[in-house]
């Protein structure tokens, strides 16, 4: 029989959270056995998984398992009581072999190894549970992507009311546009719909080439602008992630180009959405290597774009460069992998695919959309935010 095992805060630990569907603060430890599930605490916290009767089957107190006991004994010092306590209860569970993830403490590892217990280090299993989404993640994720999209208008306004000055700029209500500004606008909507963001990207001009650089400075007129948020549902801790590209003013030929292409990678990755695809990066690059750009499958390709006799040697952050796009639930960037090793896709995937293009002098243009992998398909949260290029 497999026995899970976690010990951890639902604050930190995202295995945890998902596992007991609670934003319980304290130390918790999690064992499923066979399919029964068993979460050990404080005692103050019965009451919360007393009535969590879909997530648990039983509730064990760190009392019954000897905690004032330890507190007592000036043997144990008191760092160590945690990791005593995982041991009781593996012991009072009758196991010598669980199941851990890589981020399990090497404190707790190393008592249990002592005490005779096989720890089993297995990031399969356990990605593999939480690309299980619960229906509370689910919802989550829906209400995080629309606050992207309420915040997302908020920035494709102020760009699209802003007014170009003399000196290569653009001013809003009075004052110049930047990056900072367009930020704390969109992080201030987040927390209005319930939902937060530990950074959110707004990089205009050449900064779009910095990965993920949040990006700072004034917005420039007629110059490529991404924008990428990424919030957190505050009730779940789920996420989800979009990105738009948007220029204020007239956009170049080459940006069009570029946008056109990032537009047309994103549907046939979506196209190819369905359990068992393992190869949307490899399509993507592929698709985008047909017109000219390179990639990580293509790295020696001559750029689209001619960046003139002046250029100081190859760019290194030039075309399609990054992965197609990364899993989302309990973190912004989990499983799957859908970079060069990519991984097949599987039903309750939720995963963001972002292909982008980018050139010095010329700027980036990125595409993101978060969505929900069904049977046979796909799911869109919500009807998908415009990718008009000019806001």
């Amino acid at each position: 029989m497999t026995t899970y095992l976690l010990y951890d805060s639902a604050t930190r630990s995202p295995e945890v959270r998902h596992e007991i569907s609670e934003s319980v603060g304290d130390e918790v430890v999690f064992m499923e056995h066979d399919g029964h599930r068993i979460v050990a605490g404080a005692s103050t916290d019965a009451e919360i998984f007393a009535k969590r009767e879909d997530v648990v089957d039983e509730f064990w107190s760190f009392i019954e398992l000897g905690l004032e006991a330890l507190r007592a004994d000036d043997s144990v010092p008191a760092a160590d009581i945690g990791a005593e306590l995982v041991v009781r209860a593996v012991q009072r569970l009758g196991v010598d072999e669980v199941i851990v993830p890589p981020t399990f403490r090497v404190q707790v590892a190393d008592l249990l190894r002592s005490r005779g217990v096989r720890l089993v280090v297995d990031s399969d299993a356990w990605a593999g549970r939480r690309r299980r989404k619960t229906p509370a993640e689910l919802e989550g994720s829906e209400r995080a992507q629309r606050s992207a999209e309420i915040a997302m208008l908020t920035a494709a306004r102020m760009l699209r009311e802003a007014e170009p000055t003399t000196e290569g700029r653009l001013r809003f209500e009075g004052e110049i546009l930047t990056a900072e500004w367009v930020r704390e606008s969109m992080t201030a909507v987040l927390v209005q719909q319930g939902t937060d963001s530990d950074e959110i990207i707004v990089q205009s001009g050449d900064a779009c080439l910095k990965g993920h650089d949040p990006g700072s400075g004034p917005i420039l007129p007629n110059e490529s602008c991404i924008i990428d948020v990424f919030p957190r549902d505050r009730r779940t801790g789920a996420f989800s992630d979009m990105t738009r590209t948007f220029v204020p003013g007239r956009p170049s030929d080459d940006l069009v180009k570029l946008h056109h292409h990032c537009k047309e990678a994103l549907n046939l990755a979506l196209d190819a959405c369905r359990p068992g695809t393992d190869d949307l990066y490899a399509r993507v690059a592929d698709f985008l290597h047909s017109h000219g750009h390179s990639s990580q499958l293509h790295p020696s390709d001559p750029p689209v774009h001619d960046r003139g006799a002046g250029s100081a040697g190859p760019q290194t952050n030039r075309g399609f460069f990054h992965a197609l796009g990364h899993g989302v639930g309990l973190e912004v960037h989990e499983r799957p992998f859908l970079g060069r090793r990519c991984e097949a896709l599987v039903p309750g995937d939720v995963i963001a695919l972002e292909p982008g293009l980018y050139y010095e002098d010329v700027g980036g243009v990125r595409l993101e959309d978060t969505v929900l992998i069904t049977d046979d398909g796909f799911e869109f949260f919500t009807d998908p935010y415009p990718y008009d290029l000019q806001p």
